[in-house]
């Protein structure tokens, strides 16, 4: 296999050319770190699928190539293992509309501002160290907003509402994405954590916060990203495993794939968004927490008993670089092994559902590992080829220094990042 980036790729161009359109604010809904750029998967949508196709992503995040399959009139469907990335790509793809978001919002503001809710220490999720992290204002001001937006959609209230839960998810999503802006965590940074600059610009009375007005302001700021959803397609976004996801009902059904897979014991995705999970309480606990930070690929939080035993792949190229790595390190090893033999599940999920013929596009980097390249993208092409795929073609995508949010995670994990591949396999 010759696995070189084309220089000359028609392909690299496509995606240059995209790069410089405007893209729908609806991808500012929510933070979240090591999204795909939305200018991918909308320039290859155009090129490689016709409107009505059916898209897939094994790795939806929260929802990138979700909004631009509606956007340019194809349907999608999607798996996420992280339940809160699973609902914030849902209501980014719900038919919501703008002008029943803003009747709503005046609504449940009226409510905010003069409630008179009893609040109880039962109210309040399980954060851990929820004290260090949210001023004792904050925290009742944000039990106030659920209470309301509970308020607003009760039984009787929300009746008159059509897709009444979809309205609810549209405001729970955004108390979501604004609880780093009002928790004590530094926003410029990508794990929580309360630096020295917000211990000083809190010594120096500069952070002023007022949680009922942030609220306020995103909901009016997100219902105008509901215009540009004129879309007579469907986006169905599966909460599962992508590797062991049953997707027979989807065989040959999709017209091509755009994904963006986990780096090999590159960011803890899930601890990028601690906090919101926590306080919207899709984790409850402490093992809530371990329990899926465990199940998500690319996991590098192992115990000693589990990394005694190393597995091996049918590939000997994957095979070398997990025995090399073995001799110096053995966890990084068994963490290499696992995900190749977790990506090979996903590549056979890939290849049932793609049609003959269809395109899978997948944005991936090299890792390095204890000072060790891994040849991640080659080494899935490998894969691929054992599973129905060949290789179309493979180019190098420079990643724009001023949108590097992963820079400094990648640097503790991994390495620093400076191009993508962008690989394009299809299926014979």
């Amino acid at each position: 296999m010759d696995f070189q980036p084309n220089n000359k790729s028609k392909n690299k161009k496509i995606l240059d050319k995209e790069k410089v359109n405007p893209r729908v604010a609806m991808h500012s809904f929510h933070r979240y770190y090591g999204k795909l750029i939305p200018a991918i998967p909308a320039a290859f949508i155009k090129e490689f699928s016709s409107e009505g196709d059916l898209i897939f992503d094994p790795f939806s995040g929260s929802g990138t190539t979700a909004v631009e399959s509606l956007k340019h009139n194809r349907n999608f469907m999607g798996i996420e293992i992280n339940p809160l990335a699973k609902k914030i790509a849902e209501v980014k793809t719900y038919p919501l509309r703008n002008k029943i978001i803003s009747e709503l919002n005046e609504k449940l503001m009226y409510i905010i501002r003069n409630n008179d809710f009893e609040i109880n220490e039962s109210d309040f999720p399980y954060v851990q160290n929820r004290d260090h992290w949210f001023k004792d204002f904050v925290q009742r001001d944000l039990i106030i907003i659920k209470k309301s937006i509970d308020y607003l959609f009760d039984d009787d209230r929300g009746n008159e509402i059509v897709n009444k839960e979809q309205y609810r998810d549209f405001y729970y999503m955004t108390v979501s994405a604004i609880l780093r802006n009002v928790s004590n965590a530094d926003t410029m940074h990508v794990f929580p954590g309360i630096s020295k600059r917000m211990r000083r610009l809190e010594a120096e009375g500069k952070i002023h916060i007022d949680v009922f007005s942030s609220f306020e302001r995103a909901i009016k700021k997100r219902a105008s990203y509901y215009n540009y959803y004129n879309s007579k397609c469907k986006a169905k976004i599966l909460l599962d495993d992508s590797t062991t996801a049953n997707l027979s009902k989807y065989k040959g059904k999709v017209k091509l794939i755009v994904t963006n897979p986990p780096y090999i014991s590159s960011v803890r995705y899930i601890e990028t968004l601690k906090l919101e999970m926590y306080w919207l309480e899709y984790i409850t606990c402490s093992e809530d927490y371990s329990i899926l930070a465990h199940k998500m690929l690319g996991n590098d939080r192992l115990q000693k008993k589990e990394y005694e035993t190393v597995n091996y792949t049918p590939y000997a190229e994957i095979n070398n670089a997990i025995k090399d790595m073995e001799q110096r390190d053995k966890k990084s090893a068994k963490i290499i092994s696992e995900f190749f033999l977790s990506i090979e599940k996903v590549i056979e999920n890939m290849s049932l559902v793609l049609q003959k013929g269809g395109k899978a596009v997948i944005k991936i980097s090299d890792s390095k590992i204890k000072k060790t390249k891994i040849e991640t993208g080659k080494l899935m092409t490998i894969i691929a080829e054992n599973h129905g795929f060949k290789l179309y073609d493979v180019f190098l995508d420079k990643i724009n220094d001023n949108s590097r949010s992963l820079l400094t995670a990648r640097n503790t994990y991994s390495d620093i990042i400076t191009n993508d591949y962008i690989i394009i396999w299809e299926k014979i």
